[in-house]
């Protein structure tokens, strides 16, 4: 598991850098030909355009189609994140070319230099998150962390209401599953947001949907967390998540 968290946070570097250096690279490319009084009238709206459609892409995709995997050395199941190209470095990119380009005209316009800081500085936040964590969330006989680019918590399974309800997720859209808390207190976490009880799906190899199921069979079965981590329980899980109703 923690090779796998690892190998997602260099993937995802990797792409916060690409981005931005390709967001920089547009607007450079722009201010060029605006310069040369060539195409920018044409390359002008393109970055817009292409981020419209990436950001269209993105929440629209298929859901992940991964399975829940298992580290029976940490005694946890977890989910790590999708493979390819996520939200975060198509905002760091987009933000990276405001930015850029809004700094060549900070000369002659006060209101384009605060443009050129404030997306300087979302650009940057996204990295900073980039580097830092990788979506993912993780079952264990204590509880449930669920990590999101700004922040990561820790809900114990004593927080949690047995007979409460789990939220059910959009299959398709970029969503969450909310979480029957009923002891906010005992929540643990790092970054920020207030959202503590939302499990973000979008980012994740699995399924909305199949998550929120497993979310919600070790919310109502109690007696079946002690053996989270397990193979013999993962394959019972699966078994009655699978079978016959």
């Amino acid at each position: 598991m923690a090779e796998s968290i690892a190998a997602a946070r260099r993937r995802q570097r990797i792409r916060i850098v690409v981005a931005l250096l390709l967001g920089g690279a547009a607007a450079l490319l722009a201010h060029r030909e605006e310069a040369l009084g060539g195409s920018a009238g044409l390359l002008g709206p393109l970055p817009v355009l292409l981020f419209a459609g990436a950001i269209l892409w993105v929440v629209w995709r298929r859901p992940g189609r991964g399975e829940l995997r298992v580290d029976e050395q940490e005694r946890a199941f977890y989910v790590p994140p999708r493979p390819g190209v996520g939200l975060a470095p198509v905002w760091a990119g987009y933000a990276a070319y405001q930015a850029v380009g809004s700094a060549f005209d900070a000369p002659r316009d006060r209101t384009s230099l605060a443009f050129a800081v404030l997306f300087g500085i979302f650009a940057l936040g996204i990295a900073v998150g980039c580097w830092r964590r990788a979506p993912g969330v993780e079952l264990t006989p204590d509880g449930i962390t669920h990590r999101h680019l700004e922040r990561e918590v820790f809900v114990p399974w004593a927080a949690v209401d047995p007979a409460g309800r789990v939220g059910t997720p959009s299959p398709r859209r970029v969503g969450a599953i909310s979480l029957p808390i009923v002891r906010p207190e005992l929540l643990r976490g790092r970054g920020w947001g207030r959202t503590r009880d939302q499990v973000g799906t979008a980012e994740l190899d699995l399924a909305p949907a199949r998550l929120a199921a497993v979310l919600r069979h070790y919310v109502t079965h109690p007696e079946d967390r002690s053996a989270i981590g397990t193979t013999g329980e993962l394959a019972r899980l699966r078994q009655r998540l699978d079978g016959p109703a």
